[in-house]
């Protein structure tokens, strides 16, 4: 349906991630937040993961090497609304990754731009309040692995073990999710990254509920303080294939943005092109192999009358 009025900014706020100084956009409907304050010396001037007002509140802002921008949105499940007590929908971006809200079709998954457009940046209202109204969650356009299937594509970048313990959690103690993680994550190979939405705040509450649920048992069992920086980040990275599991499993309807990408190097443009041919490229092979597969039909249809 077509939203009658614009969404009222105080219903809503867009949560940024930021961990050290960066532009950020202007638009007051975005939420700086700097996460795991917990364990920085920095004054990013910013609501912090760990207090409210000042004081300190229900979070885990010490776990951020561990859980990344989950550490924002646990501040958020359990401290926003008294900040924001009005809140209906609420969203996650990054300080380097905004939805993009531009409505053009040839768009790719992504849309690199310069750190000087970042002030820039502003959300369609108009739009925005479309989609929500109509019922949809927003989330990043989903990303083809190379690999062939996304349990493939985290054994390239991380432990398998780690997903070999996930795999074995979701079994024993959320078994409800087996067959859809199974599905997702052995006969697909493509994911929606980022751990970035939009979405209602009573459907926000529901997935930290669940998440986090999740995630504290892998907790328990990953030997996640053994390693390194990057592989550190454990939870952030389950939670992003745990998040598809979870809008697949409950059958939400999705609404598909591009995510606009700050590019500190100045070939953004290039990168951008590269990645409109490559668009216009799958788009022409898929309507090649819709014209074969109706071929092909018709082909069969006159042997079988002949």
């Amino acid at each position: 349906m077509t939203a009658k009025k614009s969404l009222d900014k105080s219903k809503i706020k867009i949560l940024v991630c930021c961990h050290k100084p960066c532009e950020l956009p202007k638009d007051d409907i975005f939420l700086p937040i700097h996460c795991g304050k917990a364990l920085s010396d920095l004054d990013l001037g910013m609501q912090g993961d760990n207090e409210v007002n000042g004081m300190p509140c229900d979070n885990i802002s010490e776990k951020n090497d561990t859980y990344c921008e989950l550490t924002a949105m646990y501040w958020a499940w359990k401290n926003i609304k008294k900040l924001y007590p009005d809140i209906e929908y609420i969203g996650l971006n990054h300080y380097r990754r905004y939805f993009d809200f531009e409505k053009n079709p040839f768009r790719g998954e992504t849309v690199y731009i310069s750190e000087n457009d970042i002030k820039r940046i502003k959300v369609n209202k108009k739009f925005l309040s479309q989609i929500l109204f109509d019922g949809k969650i927003i989330v990043p356009k989903k990303r083809v692995t190379p690999q062939l299937s996304l349990k493939n594509e985290y054994a390239y970048f991380h432990h398998i073990q780690d997903y070999k313990t996930l795999n074995n959690i979701i079994f024993n103690d959320f078994p409800q999710y087996a067959n859809t993680f199974l599905h997702l994550m052995e006969e697909q190979n493509k994911i929606i990254h980022y751990n970035m939405f939009i979405m209602p705040y009573t459907t926000f509450c529901e997935y930290c509920s669940w998440i986090f649920d999740v995630l504290s048992v892998c907790e328990k069992k990953i030997p996640y303080k053994t390693y390194d920086t990057y592989q550190k980040r454990v939870m952030g990275y389950m939670a992003e294939r745990l998040f598809n599991v979870w809008l697949y499993h409950n059958k939400f309807r999705l609404r598909y943005l591009s995510i606009l990408l700050i590019e500190t190097s100045a070939n953004f443009f290039f990168k951008n092109l590269i990645k409109y041919i490559k668009y216009i490229l799958k788009q022409i092979y898929a309507l090649f192999a819709l014209i074969s597969n109706h071929m092909l039909k018709l082909y069969t249809r006159i042997g079988n009358h002949k």
